[in-house]
């Protein structure tokens, strides 16, 4: 029987946020120790002065066992690989939400797939209160385009995946954002019209890992004067239903179960 992963979404934004140096939002009262020693250690101050964050929808962890091959420009850039627990019910907007905020859903109020916008303390508002720039770059209309406005940051919308990382790129290139969350949809879109193995869903995993790559590439070429911590996280997983199409939304292993990819790019001069 297969197990279910045990470190929850909600770790994340006190990870990031012990990566560097900053005060945590209100809820995000946990952390991944082992990942923070296994990035700031090999910091040449202790921390990372930049974080740049791909999030591609969807990627459920059997997917990324089964077609591990795929993934092999990701894990060119990313060698840690972190086993994650989404959240219930594994919704898009309830997983970012969760990401980001380090809250529950109970206590960030996205229980469904609703797109408000979050009124409780995020990551982005810690990152403000401590004098950084924070973006995000999504797809428009999209849960990373919507559920953090608001926000004295900003925030680019864009028709479709590459043109979002085309954009993350020249954000790169400038260097004036401390915190970049990149979202990209092809994968959850397609399968739900398909199924999560079908040809045209794994086609949208070889877009994700093409686009990472891309922008994996720019920072290492522009960040050079920049500690940064480089994430590959996804935000649950996905199952096929029985009339055939692909779904996610039950607290299964298959929808709940996912791994996301760290490492830290270190400072060159």
């Amino acid at each position: 029987m297969e197990q279910f992963n045990t470190i929850p979404l909600t770790t994340l934004t006190g990870t990031f946020c012990a990566c560097m140096g900053v005060e945590p939002p209100k809820y995000a009262t946990t952390k991944i120790d082992e990942l923070v020693e296994y990035i700031t250690s090999r910091c040449q101050n202790g921390k990372v002065d930049r974080v740049i964050i791909y999030n591609p929808d969807a990627i459920g962890d059997y997917i990324y066992r089964k077609y591990y091959d795929k993934f092999a420009s990701v894990r060119k850039h990313l060698k840690r690989e972190q086993p994650m627990l989404s959240m219930i019910p594994p919704k898009t907007p309830v997983c970012f939400a969760s990401i980001y905020s380090g809250a529950t859903p109970e206590q960030h109020g996205i229980t469904k797939y609703v797109k408000p916008v979050l009124t409780i303390d995020t990551i982005f508002d810690a990152l403000i209160r401590a004098g950084k720039k924070p973006c995000i770059v999504s797809v428009a209309g999209q849960s990373m385009d919507k559920i953090f406005r608001g926000r004295d940051m900003d925030y680019y919308s864009t028709s479709d995946d590459r043109s979002a990382v085309d954009k993350a790129i020249e954000l790169v290139k400038e260097d004036k954002y401390d915190f970049i969350c990149v979202y990209n949809q092809e994968h959850d879109s397609v399968m739900h019209i398909t199924h999560p193995q079908s040809r045209s869903a794994l086609k949208a995993l070889d877009h994700y890992c093409d686009n990472f790559d891309r922008l994996a590439t720019a920072v290492k070429e522009n960040w050079k004067t920049h500690d940064t911590l480089v994430g590959f996280a996804t935000d649950h997983g996905t199952h096929r239903e029985w009339y055939g199409l692909g779904q996610h939304g039950k607290n299964i292993p298959k929808d709940m179960n996912i791994t996301h990819l760290y490492d830290i790019f270190p400072k060159q001069q």
